[in-house]
């Protein structure tokens, strides 16, 4: 994961979330470096994402005609 604050890189953990008594259910990330919680990015936008970089990216590489 990166975080959209700092910019640092880290590895999903739930070692940060351990006092919080609703760890196991949350969908809410921790930053280690700075602290910043934000909050999973959905399955959804992530399809939507995938589907409109394929459909932008094969009408980039369409060879014209000759004429």
């Amino acid at each position: 994961m990166k975080c959209p604050l700092c910019g640092n890189e880290f590895k999903q953990s739930r070692e940060i979330c351990q006092n919080c008594p609703m760890h196991s259910t949350c969908d809410v990330l921790c930053c280690p470096n700075c602290g910043y919680q934000f909050p999973k990015e959905s399955k959804i936008i992530k399809i939507v994402e995938i589907f409109f970089n394929l459909i932008f990216r094969r009408k980039k590489y369409v060879k014209p005609r000759n004429r």
